[in-house]
């Protein structure tokens, strides 16, 4: 399976605002975008901005460097690597 790094990302972004305990919600007013942008990221609905990805690791408190490497590991884990 080779998924599209808008699923992948949808899925990392889902697992570690679910690991911080955030809602949606709570998630898009520390990231200052709306939720159902939030939601739609997470159901890979919409490819994230770079300017949308350094909010929500901004938001997560984590660099977005720490992001990208939880992106690379899930998508390396999707292509059986």
């Amino acid at each position: 399976m080779d998924p599209s790094p808008k699923h992948v990302f949808g899925l990392v972004l889902r697992r570690i605002r679910r690991e911080r305990d955030l809602s949606q919600e709570a998630l898009a007013d520390r990231a200052g975008l709306a939720r159902n942008h939030v939601s739609e990221l997470e159901r890979a609905r919409r490819d994230p901005s770079l300017s949308t990805v350094v909010q929500i690791a901004d938001a997560l408190e984590m660099g977005v460097g720490d992001l990208m490497t939880r992106f690379d590991e899930e998508r390396a884990r999707l292509q059986g690597a």
